[in-house]
């Protein structure tokens, strides 16, 4: 989607600009690969998919808590993402919007019809660089589900992909499987 600007300085930031947009109610304004990105409400498997994270037992961590719909800044990108999923410590600030991508345990995204190179390339990069620990990609497109680990040098050094459907083994803090079964297609019923 793109959104006009007025008379935007011409020393203006994205991180600047992004704040100054108004955008309708349901959609999202992110920093993803020196754009300006402006995102509609996901689609309603998107949502079951993460709300189905939300519940899963080897996501528990004490310490931890998942959360939607937060901004993450990466500084030194000048990036701001909002995952599907993220999962910080309990004692971030509640005051704040924008989290410092230094506080992230996993960020999870779940990719969309319209834009999947956005979680599959350039936020895998943008993780991987800002040193997230845990990735984990759900691509709805090829139906697959790919955990990211190991970021060093800008990338992550191990990956492990199941299709979706089977399970998955979760690094240290999280523990045991990750069941996909619940991610599968449906045919449009819950």
């Amino acid at each position: 989607m793109t959104i006009a600007v007025e008379n935007p300085a011409p020393d203006t930031s994205l991180a600047e600009l992004a704040d100054q947009l108004r955008v309708p109610e349901g959609y999202r304004v992110e920093i993803i690969g020196g754009q300006v990105v402006v995102s509609p409400t996901p689609l309603l498997r998107h949502a079951r998919i993460v709300s189905r994270l939300f519940r899963a037992p080897a996501l528990a961590v004490e310490g931890l808590v998942p959360l939607d719909m937060v901004s993450i800044e990466l500084p030194d990108s000048e990036e701001r993402y909002i995952p599907d999923l993220v999962f910080l410590p309990e004692e971030v600030n509640d005051d704040e919007w924008l989290i410092p991508v230094s506080e992230v345990a996993l960020a999870v995204e779940v990719t969309s019809p319209g834009n999947p190179e956005h979680d599959r390339v350039r936020k895998l990069r943008g993780y991987a660089r800002a040193a997230v620990p845990i990735y984990l990609l759900i691509d709805t497109g090829d139906e697959t589900v790919t955990l990211f680990e190991n970021p060093r040098d800008g990338a992550y050094h191990r990956q492990t992909r199941v299709d979706m459907g089977g399970t998955i083994t979760l690094p240290a803090p999280f523990s045991g499987e990750l069941d996909t079964k619940p991610f599968v297609a449906r045919g449009g019923k819950f």
